[in-house]
């Protein structure tokens, strides 16, 4: 077996490796390897390409992208497919030292500011009343926050998953703005049921009567997706974020994203007393470690809290 140049080496190991990963995974490193690696590398015989070559670019790669260590594992896997097929001797990717580049500091995670969250909430609301496309809104910014789930994991939810008996939702899919197709959750503890208060439930309740009634006026049998309009079965982001900045423009309110909902969630819970494996499990993550590393820094607040209330109650003695 023959190849004529790194490229058709790569091309190969994508064949083998989009049966072992999810379809967004399998798009994302194809693109990697395509806007980084193939510039470089690609009309290259794979045998010409050495460790210092490699090492020179790994380093030219970490001064200016922060996801260089993520090249460099995908081009060792690229070579290492060439030594499994016999094409190269050793793989020259293997010897590279893979610089470290000092971590830019963790950015402030943007969590909806009290104020502004009851602002907006009440603007909502108060739109809501009028047409059913603020309704709309109002359902999946009311959903969003009382669940911390993720965009994808809202839209791509069935009314199938809500148990209005139990007050509980199964979140087992995931919408990928980018395949525009239904999959599921990043994690397998993606996958999970949470609880909701009885005010989302109700909320959901009227939305579910209000979507039949909008599908009855069009004519159209009604759908099994919660956030369906006779138009368009799943949200797409882009379009959602659009409506979102106008609404926080009206009201005065900063602008924020969707994910925001989700940090604020969790901001809400973890100053109410929840723990952080209980946090875990809500938002899906896939390991304790990542949910306190996001959010450990509330402890601090909650820390500053205790003793302000040490201090009170010293005082009242």
């Amino acid at each position: 077996m023959e190849v004529k140049n790194y490229q058709e080496l790569a091309e190969l190991w994508l064949e083998s490796y989009k049966l072992t990963v999810k379809p967004q995974t399998y798009i994302a490193t194809k693109r990697m390897l395509h806007n980084h690696l193939m510039p470089t590398f690609g009309t290259m015989k794979p045998n010409k390409l050495t460790v210092h070559y490699i090492q020179r670019f790994i380093n030219e790669l970490s001064g200016h992208y922060v996801h260089y260590a993520v090249v460099h594992s995908i081009n060792r896997r690229v070579l290492q497919y060439g030594v499994s097929l016999q094409l190269l001797p050793f793989n020259p990717a293997r010897d590279v030292i893979l610089p470290k580049v000092p971590k830019p500091e963790n950015k402030a995670i943007k969590f909806i500011a009290p104020e502004h969250l009851k602002t907006f909430m009440a603007y909502m609301e108060q739109l809501a009343n009028k047409d059913f496309s603020y309704f709309f809104d109002y359902v999946l910014y009311s959903l969003l926050l009382a669940t911390g789930c993720r965009f994808g994991e809202v839209v791509a939810l069935e009314w199938s998953d809500i148990d209005f008996e139990e007050k509980t939702i199964s979140i087992t899919k995931n919408y990928s703005r980018l395949l525009k197709i239904v999959g599921t959750p990043k994690s397998k503890a993606g996958i999970r049921v949470i609880s909701i208060d009885q005010k989302t439930s109700n909320l959901l309740r009227l939305f579910k009567n209000r979507q039949r009634q909008l599908y009855l006026e069009v004519g159209a049998p009604a759908s099994p997706v919660v956030f369906a309009i006779p138009t368009k079965e799943y949200q797409n982001m882009a379009t959602r974020q659009e409506a979102l900045d106008r609404r926080l423009k009206e009201c005065g309110c900063p602008r924020f994203t969707f994910h925001a909902f989700r940090h604020t969630h969790a901001s809400l819970l973890l100053n109410a007393g929840i723990s952080y494996k209980e946090l875990q499990y809500r938002l899906g993550h896939a390991t304790l470690a990542m949910t306190m590393d996001i959010y450990s820094h509330l402890s601090k607040d909650k820390e500053k809290e205790a003793v302000s209330y040490y201090e009170k109650a010293m005082n009242s003695l």
